[in-house]
């Protein structure tokens, strides 16, 4: 390994661990507590060290927004060897919802904070999170294809879906649902069955 390659990857290292300290630092704490002297604390350094590996808390914040979304893909990519399109769009959405309300920080790192859209807005970042929308697109592609979906614009339905998605998620999450907290399941199960079954073929 050359002189070059080692320092790189021990920059890679170092920035990892910030990272890993940032992710826990929010996962216990929340956003109120994520700064960069509670994160220098957290792995022993100076702040000035932070500031050698990020150069601010927002993108500190973009790096945990990937690291969400790259956990959240993973789940996704699982899906793929799904033949049926409508069930793989089925089990996909049951699969975000369950995700979601199982990891809400990280659901608000990915959908509600807006830091880290600031920050691919601000430096021109590439989109972890479009990723994810592409893999809901090509499944509603394919029901389209197969005539599985009443919505002919993949575009149109995806978004639909989405929305449908993302809508009750955040309500749950941001306890903003007017049904007790033992009936949000059969709630949540019902909503999907039935937006499912308005665009179903």
């Amino acid at each position: 390994m050359g002189i070059q390659e080692r320092k790189d990857r021990e920059r890679e290292s170092m920035r990892g661990a910030i990272l890993e300290a940032a992710m826990s630092l929010y996962l216990e704490k929340g956003i109120e507590n994520l700064s960069i002297r509670n994160i220098a604390e957290k792995i022993e350094f100076s702040p000035a060290t932070i500031y050698l590996y990020y150069k601010d808390k927002d993108e500190i914040f973009f790096g945990l927004y990937n690291l969400a979304f790259g956990k959240f893909l993973a789940e996704q990519q699982q899906l793929e060897k799904i033949a049926d399109p409508y069930e793989r769009l089925y089990t996909g959405s049951k699969q975000y919802i369950d995700w979601a309300l199982a990891n809400p920080k990280l659901y608000d790192l990915m959908f509600i904070l807006q830091i880290p859209m600031d920050v691919i807005a601000k430096e021109d970042c590439v989109d972890i999170g479009l990723q994810s929308f592409d893999i809901l697109r090509r499944t509603v592609s394919e029901c389209i294809e197969t005539s599985r979906i009443k919505v002919k614009d993949t575009e149109l339905a995806s978004m639909m879906i989405w929305n449908m998605l993302h809508g009750i998620v955040s309500l749950i999450i941001k306890r903003r649902v007017l049904v007790p907290e033992e009936a949000e399941k059969a709630m949540v199960e019902a909503m999907l069955d039935n937006f499912l079954l308005l665009i179903k073929r």
